[in-house]
């Protein structure tokens, strides 16, 4: 029988041997993971002989009184995880019965074709890309784009080198000077500093790769932030100056990465954010091929309460770049 559980009343040892051994296994459903990212998560698990046999990571977060599901930053893909056969239907059919809210909610790739629209969820069809690494580097190589193989060309010409590093506050230093300000309603500090806890964690576990590029006068210009968990390698988190854009060192440090890894059995997860076409074209440069997902919505608030909220989403991405990009701004 499907339960939910709070967080203290979860099994944490049998709750990371059932993901593990699933066959949607990904490392943001991990216990460990959520409990940097989500920390008051919750869950529905199906549980026989003493043993999970399905679970079903919910990240629970609270106001107005109200119980919603959010999805954590860092985290794009949870949904469920079993070691058996399960019937998806049966999870979203709990969900809706839980909450009233879920401001968004997405599964991961390998639930994709089992999630069927629920009377008042939202379901929403996003994608990520994933290039497989089973063949040589040369044939992978040859599947890049010209565009892509001329910022390849045009890295190595600027004299960049690749370090790395176990100094995550860098990257996020790139981040904040040139892309922050491009992001509709800004970035909260609390988000860095969860990155921080968030690497500390992949650091102790030897599942993070930090790469940095170096001008020739010794300058970080960009940096890369990589997850090595079971047979994927996932390209997690990314920044760069703006000279570091021109000399397009991201994508110097990914080719690195596809060619040590090249011929080996794994999976490089580009992790796409939603509608960005221009970094999606990135990605796709490099012989990526989309991999849909769902992500649930679901808003039953008291009429008063869906007006607030939408006048919050409103001023953040409406009024607020709007008045940023006036010439009085």
């Amino acid at each position: 029988m499907l339960k939910y559980r709070p967080h203290n009343q979860i099994d944490k040892q049998k709750w990371d041997a059932c993901v593990e051994a699933s066959a949607q296994r990904i490392v943001y459903a991990l216990s460990w993971y959520l409990d940097v990212v989500a920390p008051a998560w919750v869950a529905f698990i199906w549980e026989q002989e003493e043993q999970y046999k399905a679970v079903m990571p919910l990240p629970e977060a609270h106001k107005f009184g109200i119980k919603y599901v959010l999805q954590p930053f860092f985290c794009p893909q949870l949904g469920v995880f079993a070691t058996t056969e399960i019937f998806l239907d049966d999870f979203v059919q709990a969900l809706k019965e839980k909450y009233v809210l879920i401001s968004n909610y997405c599964f991961n790739t390998a639930n994709y074709g089992n999630v069927n629209k629920v009377s008042d969820l939202k379901v929403k069809q996003y994608y990520t890309h994933h290039l497989q690494l089973n063949a040589g580097y040369g044939q992978i190589f040859a599947g890049y784009s010209r565009d892509r193989k001329l910022n390849l060309k045009r890295a190595r010409k600027a004299g960049l080198t690749i370090v790395e590093s176990t100094d995550i506050k860098p990257i996020i230093k790139l981040f904040r000077e040139d892309a922050e300000a491009r992001i509709y309603g800004g970035v909260n500090l609390e988000t860095y500093l969860l990155l921080e806890r968030l690497y500390k964690e992949l650091q102790q576990r030897g599942l993070a790769t930090l790469l940095y590029t170096h001008t020739p006068d010794g300058e970080i210009d960009a940096g890369c932030l990589f997850i090595n968990y079971a047979d994927k390698i996932i390209y997690i988190f990314n920044a760069a100056s703006k000279s570091g854009r021109r000399h397009n060192g991201r994508s110097l440090m990914i080719d690195a990465v596809i060619r040590k890894y090249a011929g080996q059995p794994l999976v490089f997860d580009f992790e796409s954010p939603p509608d960005v076409a221009n970094i999606i074209r990135v990605y796709q440069g490099f012989g990526s091929e989309p991999v849909p997902y769902y992500s649930l919505q679901l808003n039953r608030l008291p009429k008063p309460l869906q007006f607030i909220k939408e006048a919050r989403r409103f001023f953040y991405q409406r009024v607020l770049p709007a008045f940023r990009s006036s010439p009085q701004a």
